[in-house]
């Protein structure tokens, strides 16, 4: 596929991250599946019509539409770089999907977050104890927590630093509070003897995102509480908005736009029963 090779040798010059390059892929791999078992043209014959198709087969299943817009923005990518390289005539974009639907919470209600912290805290597994805390009291990405390396940890009695390599190989410096800094030292302390520079690591190595989301998984079903990496950032974000300048959340959460903070200003249901419930006239 000396396209898709193409595209790939693109996406790296642009020093993308190993999981986008992948999400890219995926998505135009999905793409060029559908568009060859509907007709028997090449790529260089694609249309803008093609895409406006694609979309709509997207929209009859059963997928997020946050999913949708996402495989609907690699396709754009996808084809303006087909047509910079000349192989297609004309340039092809496809608009997303616009959701007509009150943005819902993502993240854990506050009961359901202590729930699970709780159940973490009470089985006393450092490793899985010191996971927690980081994602709910920095808001790092899953991919950041398992990329923290020990010299990216900078801690003293008072406060502690903790460097973060993000999305793009972007580089931000969070303050750690005194949850984080105690549950970092307690974990150091019973850490396995490895020559790893990475912090978490278990019986075969570095951890990988898989492992975090099934430690989450196993305390979460337990209390049966749906839990991800995610769900626990989006929960501190709207935590966060309460009482925190957008900037300030955009640098916490690593966001390279202000509109992505913007996802955290939504109004909960809970929000608006607790605002009504307090009217007196």
């Amino acid at each position: 596929m000396p396209y898709l090779q193409g595209f790939e040798a693109h996406l790296r010059s642009k020093d993308r991250s190993e999981n986008t390059v992948s999400c890219y892929l995926r998505d135009i791999l999905q793409f060029m599946a559908w568009y060859r078992g509907k007709t028997e043209y090449g790529l260089e014959k694609l249309i803008e019509l093609d895409g406006v198709e694609y979309k709509k087969y997207l929209q009859s299943s059963d997928q997020a539409i946050l999913t949708i817009n996402r495989k609907i923005a690699s396709i754009n990518v996808f084809c303006h770089w087909m047509h910079k390289q000349g192989y297609i005539k004309e340039e092809i974009h496809v608009e997303a999907v616009r959701n007509k639907d009150v943005r819902q919470y993502k993240g854990l209600e506050d009961t359901d977050m202590w729930k699970v912290r709780n159940e973490i805290h009470r089985h006393g597994n450092r490793m899985h104890i010191c996971i927690i805390e980081l994602l709910i009291g920095t808001g790092i990405r899953v991919s950041e927590l398992v990329g923290i390396r020990l010299k990216d940890i900078d801690m003293s009695e008072r406060k502690g630093l903790l460097r973060i390599l993000g999305k793009g190989n972007a580089q931000r410096t969070l303050p750690i509070n005194k949850d984080v800094r105690k549950a970092l030292t307690r974990y150091l302390e019973i850490r396995l003897e490895s020559d790893s520079e990475y912090l978490f690591i278990g019986q075969r190595g570095a951890f990988e995102r898989n492992a975090v989301n099934l430690i989450l998984n196993k305390y979460g079903d337990r209390v049966n509480v749906k839990v991800t990496p995610h769900m626990l950032r989006h929960t501190l974000g709207y935590r966060l908005i309460k009482n925190t300048p957008l900037t300030t959340i955009q640098q916490i959460l690593g966001h390279d736009h202000v509109s992505t903070t913007n996802i955290y200003t939504l109004t909960t249901e809970k929000d608006m029963a607790e605002a009504l419930a307090n009217i007196e006239w």
